[in-house]
């Protein structure tokens, strides 16, 4: 095996995705997405729009239609079903079988895939024409009962290979604000497209020294695993004040609409809308269904990112199948951390950074409903 000498290789792969591919992506989200679409709003009305200002452009939104929750979660699930399962009885979980006879980890069973009663992906999937993972945070059930508002925050995948349309969108959105947990070379070399009214912000989250990437064998069973749960300690225990600079932005309410993303939308990208969540009230079983959505897009993430990886590395792509989906373990990890040293995030916040409770009840005010 090649040795593995920068995290770039990694966490930048997704830039260079095929944008026909991505294309297809939409096409079969789209598809899911108008499944029961008529069953939650008779009159097909999209209210989509609702949050934006009176004078907003709307011919250039792509809008999700509504969907009938239920039956857009059996339609899914008929969709994620492994493409082979194993045949060895003595399984814990159904899974696929890589070359070599190893078991892979199957990112789509109902331990890794969770939906729940507010998962509405008819609304919260965004679905551009060159994108793969773009969510609204919104419509969960926070502190009262108050749900969060809808097109305030979106969590994505970098914006790099967004076509014009795309940007278009966003544009029309009067996005704000746009927050990179990528670090600076990476966001060099794959810019974000973005739209006249965003404000870009770097953050990066990691450094090269983070990873420990020199002496990590790709093609030993359990080492990405390991690898991420090194991530999710470190972005947990260390970089609270990073995360902590969205937040302050989130006070103002004139600073809305915000996007935050980071390579692939999933982990830092994760961990921040944990803590987001967190703070309006929403349970923690819903966080964690929400954290799990990104596995909806693991097939397209591991057949585009797993090859151009497998070449960059030297190695067989699918020793890399889990870097391109989520556990709920991982992000247990955050929440244990946070549960057992602080209580809850607020306090965890406190501690870690120079946000204060009346930070926590300005977000709470600009994002949950009245």
């Amino acid at each position: 095996m090649k040795k593995v000498t920068t995290i770039a290789i990694i966490a930048g792969a997704a830039s260079i995705i095929p944008a026909y591919f991505l294309v297809r992506m939409l096409i079969q989200k789209k598809q899911l997405a108008k499944t029961g679409s008529t069953l939650e709003s008779p009159n097909n009305e999209i209210k989509f729009n609702e949050n934006l200002p009176e004078n907003a452009p709307t011919d250039t939104l792509s809008a999700p239609e509504p969907s009938q929750p239920v039956d857009l979660i059996n339609a899914i699930k008929a969709e994620v079903q492994p493409v082979a399962k194993a045949t060895n009885e003595k399984l814990s979980y159904p899974g696929l079988i890589a070359p070599n006879g190893r078991i892979l980890y199957n990112f789509k069973d109902e331990n890794n895939l969770i939906f729940c009663e507010e998962t509405q992906l008819g609304k919260r999937l965004i679905q551009l024409e060159n994108s793969i993972n773009i969510r609204d945070i919104g419509g969960y059930t926070g502190v009262d009962g108050r749900k969060i508002k809808w097109r305030k925050v979106i969590r994505s995948e970098e914006l790099a290979h967004l076509s014009d349309k795309d940007v278009s969108y966003f544009a029309a959105l009067r996005l704000k604000h746009v927050f990179d947990f990528r670090n600076k070379s990476k966001s060099e070399h794959q810019v974000d497209r973005l739209p006249k009214t965003a404000e870009y912000h770097l953050l990066p989250i990691f450094s090269s020294t983070d990873m420990e990437l020199d002496h990590k064998d790709f093609t030993q069973p359990g080492v990405v695993d390991e690898f991420m749960r090194h991530i999710y300690k470190i972005q947990t225990e260390d970089r609270a004040q990073c995360f902590a600079e969205v937040l302050k932005y989130l006070t103002e309410s004139s600073e809305y609409p915000i996007l935050y993303h980071c390579t692939n939308g999933k982990d830092r990208t994760g961990f921040m809308t944990y803590l987001i969540l967190s703070i309006l009230g929403v349970k923690e079983d819903v966080i964690l269904s929400d954290y799990t959505l990104t596995n909806l897009t693991f097939d397209e993430s591991y057949n585009l990112l797993g090859n151009i990886m497998s070449e960059e590395l030297g190695i067989e792509n699918y020793h890399l199948w889990e870097f391109y989906g989520v556990k709920p373990d991982w992000l247990k990890i955050s929440m244990d951390y946070v549960n057992s040293n602080f209580g809850n995030v607020e306090t965890y916040l406190m501690e870690k950074t120079d946000l204060r409770e009346k930070d926590f009840k300005k977000i709470r005010d600009n994002l949950l409903a009245k």
